[in-house]
């Protein structure tokens, strides 16, 4: 069998037809996964979608499940790539900062910057799909290859909203919020057709995405601020 190197999460035109192929599998695996499940999108389905012999997922991959890995693998280095710097500059700004506003100014602007990424449609919707499904569908083999890129930026997420609250990282509230924090981005994105026809617009404008952006900034610093407000800290002060 050929061998078997993973894909840059920046390649859309492999060199050989080994590689074209691989990689029209891995979008089809993203595509289809990501809509239908990893259950219900069949290797027939699969080589349909990437208009490929059904015979090339056991040449390439062996079985669907190395399939489905190599793509979350595939998505994993993309969203690695999108996401270095951004959590680079954010771990630099806050390093050894206690000042709160500072904090949740640093902390919105980082995720408003994945909110910009995720709703200007750089990262197709059924890809989150497909990262979504990883993380709650029994028996899905695409779950593990998430864990390693997307931990540094939740331990910061964690970490700066303990110092925004002056709790301590493991405490419910902290973790409750910082999930909390980090999934309503996405969320967005993957409602992003309910959310144009609440709005009654036809599409996402580069001028409603600034108001939206503007909206959801708002929301955030507001979020961590009443939650600061409301820190073991401040009451102890007010009483």
């Amino acid at each position: 069998m050929p061998k078997q190197d993973k894909p840059s999460p920046l390649n859309t035109s492999p060199a050989s037809r080994s590689e074209q192929t691989r990689h029209k599998l891995i979008l089809a695996s993203l595509d289809l996964i990501g809509r239908h499940g990893y259950e219900l999108a069949t290797t027939r389905n699969l080589a349909a979608q990437a208009k490929v012999n059904l015979a090339a997922i056991p040449y390439h991959f062996a079985t669907k499940e190395a399939l489905c890995r190599s793509a979350a693998e595939f998505l994993a280095a993309r969203m690695e790539a999108l996401l270095h710097q951004p959590l680079l500059a954010l771990q630099a700004a806050s390093a050894d900062s206690e000042d709160r506003e500072r904090l949740i100014d640093l902390l919105s602007d980082f995720l408003l910057a994945q909110a910009r990424v995720l709703l200007s449609g750089e990262v197709p919707r059924s890809w989150l799909q497909f990262f979504l499904r990883s993380q709650s569908e029994a028996g899905n083999p695409a779950a593990p290859a998430f864990d390693a890129v997307l931990g540094p930026s939740r331990r910061l997420c964690q970490d700066l909203v303990a110092r925004i609250l002056r709790r301590s990282p493991q405490d419910f509230i902290t973790r409750g919020l910082s999930f909390s924090l980090l999934h309503q981005v996405l969320y967005f994105s993957l409602a992003e057709p309910v959310l144009l026809r609440h709005l009654e617009q036809e599409n996402l404008s580069p001028a409603l995405l600034e108001q939206l952006l503007t909206l959801m900034g708002i929301s955030l610093r507001a979020q961590l601020l009443a939650h600061a407000l409301n820190s073991p800290l401040n009451k102890d002060i007010q009483s």
